[in-house]
């Protein structure tokens, strides 16, 4: 079975479905893995959204809430927060009976009439839901040793049964009749055995830390230090406590050579999870606590190669006494571009691979200020906020490829200004940025100075050229939605750009996708699904 094609055939749409279903990015991503087990690459859609809804529910997952996406409105986040919360509420068969028919299946016409009764305008609804997805934690590359094992698993269970009875009904009437012997002890857990890192053996250090104040909340009676040492040129601590509700940790950090007296938390306490390892990120300095046979493998943000395709590339960690620790070119408060996995020994494959949580702190910001000069074309005349429109196209490259923007020499291609829905004018950029492997990614944004001084900062999509591309040959088509907080209204524009001039054209409808330029047709930008950097 040509499981790649499987993959590359259903994954992104199954992801979107899966979605709707689950309402949690992470749970969908793993029953659309079961789902892609069940099909071939002759399956059409239809075919791939029943065996989605063949598989059953992970038990008991629960997904920490990320950043809210930078890629939409306040109004639309706020919309689709509460079509998320009519989905939670409707019943789980209601809600798939919703969803068979936003993917034009048959549904049970009564269950259907009671979903959208609470949801009455479930297409836009619906959609403006799939806006605000986070991405997933596998690109496809990475999914498909996971579809494979899931597969194998699927012939292997019935043979795997047979063989069991069949063992059982010869031992049961051939070995002999002997005394229970002791159960085996369990192996301890990574945050049980004895403290690792230079620090280890310091008695004195390690009591002082493990009696150290917890940042917002009583430290538990039964904690251990599980990390005491310097590395990355600060000293590093994790205390672990057992509570009620499960194992808590307490990251702190102080100057290298410093007592236990000077640790100050990084963060507020976090939940563990006994089967994941545990990570910290403080600005720029990655340390993940594992066990020691597993291997840790950290992405630093997605690669664009110098064709312009972009792909998460994942890297092996050295790790010394089950620690690993990696300094970045930058910090990563969004969450956007470092992630974290762990590779042990699987159930169905010789390796499974798990997303490690990783606790984010520390008060870098995410991006520098863009160094622009004037712009190649467009309108000398600045409505207050042309700064922070660059500043917000810098960052939607930066933030999800983990770039030093400092390191970077955009180049203003575009600056003018965009329609408000109540009137006026925002700030808008064309923003060229060439990144070490050669590609040009253009990134397009707004920004407007609102009456209480704030900045509204949003981006409307990025593309990206190949290595060599002049930044004054580029010809861009960007969907800028400009919405006013106040009203909840939006105004939507295509703003299409290239070396003979810019024009604006009004998209409310949000129908146009591309645009012919001189016979050849202009991909429009966006974000969100279908972006640039949309995972």
């Amino acid at each position: 079975m040509d499981v790649p094609a499987v993959v590359r055939r259903h994954r992104t749409a199954l992801l979107g479905t899966a979605f709707l279903l689950t309402g949690d990015e992470r749970s969908a991503e793993e029953r659309v893995d079961r789902a892609l087990a069940r099909l071939s690459p002759a399956d059409d859609h239809a075919a791939a959204v029943r065996a989605l809804l063949r598989t059953r529910p992970g038990r008991g997952r629960i997904t920490e809430a990320g950043p809210d996406p930078w890629w939409v409105s306040p109004a639309e986040l706020t919309a689709a927060r509460r079509t998320a919360a009519v989905l939670a509420g409707l019943a789980p068969a209601d809600r798939t009976a919703l969803v068979r028919a936003h993917e034009d299946l048959p549904a049970d016409p009564d269950r259907l009439a009671r979903a959208r009764a609470a949801l009455p305008d479930p297409s836009a609804a619906l959609a403006g839901l799939l806006a605000v997805r986070r991405p997933p934690v596998r690109d496809d590359a990475a999914a498909v040793p996971v579809v494979a094992a899931h597969r194998r698993a699927r012939w292997a269970r019935p043979a795997l049964a047979v063989a069991v009875l069949a063992v059982v009904a010869v031992l049961a009437t051939q070995l002999p009749r002997t005394a229970p012997t002791p159960a085996a002890a369990a192996a301890a857990g990574r945050f049980d055995g004895p403290a690792r890192g230079s620090l280890a053996d310091d008695t004195a250090f390690l009591a002082a830390a493990r009696d150290a104040p917890w940042a917002g909340r009583a430290a538990p009676a039964d904690r251990r230090v599980v990390l005491a040492g310097d590395l990355l040129d600060r000293r590093v601590v994790l205390v672990v406590g057992d509570t009620a509700d499960g194992l808590v940790g307490q990251w702190s950090t102080a100057a290298t050579g410093a007592p236990a007296a000077d640790l100050e938390p990084a963060n507020q306490p976090v939940a563990l999870r006994a089967d994941r390892p545990a990570a910290l990120l403080l600005d720029t300095a990655l340390v993940v606590v594992a066990d020691p046979d597993e291997g840790v493998r950290v992405s630093t943000g997605q690669v664009v190669g110098p064709s312009g395709a972009v792909q998460r590339v994942y890297r092996a960690q050295p790790v010394d006494d089950g620690v690993a620790a990696l300094q970045l070119a930058a910090p990563d408060p969004g969450g956007l571009a470092v992630r974290v996995q762990v590779a042990r020994t699987g159930e169905v494959s010789p390796v499974a691979l798990a997303d490690v949580p990783v606790t984010r702190a520390g008060s870098a910001g995410a991006t520098a200020p863009a160094a622009v000069g004037p712009p190649l074309r467009g309108s000398p005349a600045d409505g207050g906020a042309r700064q922070a429109a660059a500043d917000a196209a810098l960052g939607a490259v930066t933030a999800p490829t983990g770039l030093d923007p400092a390191a970077l020499a955009p180049v203003l291609v575009w600056a003018g200004p965009l329609p408000r829905p109540v009137g006026g004018e925002v700030d808008a950029v064309v923003l060229a940025v060439p990144l070490p492997g050669g590609a040009l990614v253009v990134s397009t944004a707004w920004a407007d100075r609102l009456a209480d001084g704030t900045l509204q900062q949003v981006g409307c999509g990025s593309r990206a050229f190949p290595a060599g591309t002049d930044p004054a040959a580029v010809v861009l088509a960007a969907r800028c939605v400009v919405a006013d907080r106040e009203s909840g209204t939006s105004q939507v524009t295509v703003l299409l750009t290239g070396p003979g001039g810019t024009t604006t054209t009004p998209d409310d409808g949000r129908r146009l996708d591309v645009l012919p330029v001189d016979g050849a047709p202009v991909p429009v930008t966006r974000t969100g699904p279908g972006d640039l950097f949309d995972e």
